[in-house]
């Protein structure tokens, strides 16, 4: 983006071709010598039209200042509102009912929970057990399944991210 070095005697230039550090101008401020030196009020007096009125940019500067007044958020102040009791306690009224209603949407919908109490548990463990095939298929299942698991590979094909081609 920039460097920090005098561009001086720069012979970096290639054939004297033009590049970001060729001037423009050759000195400028030296072979300019026929610069008037004016005052400011004389000059005012012979070109009244070509600089704005001091009421001008006076103006001009109070409109942007008011512009960027009423553009600006003070967040220091944003801070400092502190609520009256009744709006302290409107809001948290406001709350409570939002979370009653909302309450009632998620119990709902709310996934059945595997420890669930079991009224009578000595029904349940009276009960009989899985049979031996039962158990046997289970198990053959689940081993099926870790061994299919085992096995799974990804094949590579193609390239997941490939070099647009932009004509």
């Amino acid at each position: 983006m920039g460097c920090c070095y005098s561009c001086k005697d720069d012979g970096s230039s290639q054939g004297g071709e033009a590049n970001e550090r060729t001037h423009l101008l050759q000195d400028p401020v030296s072979n300019n010598t026929s610069i008037q030196r004016v005052h400011s009020d004389d000059f005012i007096a012979r070109y009244p039209n070509s600089l704005p009125k001091k009421k001008d940019e006076q103006s001009a500067l109070n409109r942007i200042l008011q512009e960027t007044a009423t553009n600006v958020i003070d967040v220091a102040a944003l801070d400092s509102h502190n609520l009256e009791q009744h709006e302290y306690l409107d809001r948290v009224k406001h709350y409570t009912q939002k979370l009653q209603t909302g309450s009632r949407w998620v119990s709902s919908r709310k996934a059945p929970c595997l420890l669930v109490d079991i009224p009578a548990p000595e029904k349940l463990l009276a009960a009989e057990p899985l049979s031996w095939l039962d158990i046997k298929l289970i198990t053959s299942t689940v081993e099926k399944a870790n061994a299919a698991l085992a096995d799974l590979k990804v094949e590579h094909k193609e390239d997941l991210v490939v070099p647009f081609r932009i004509p």
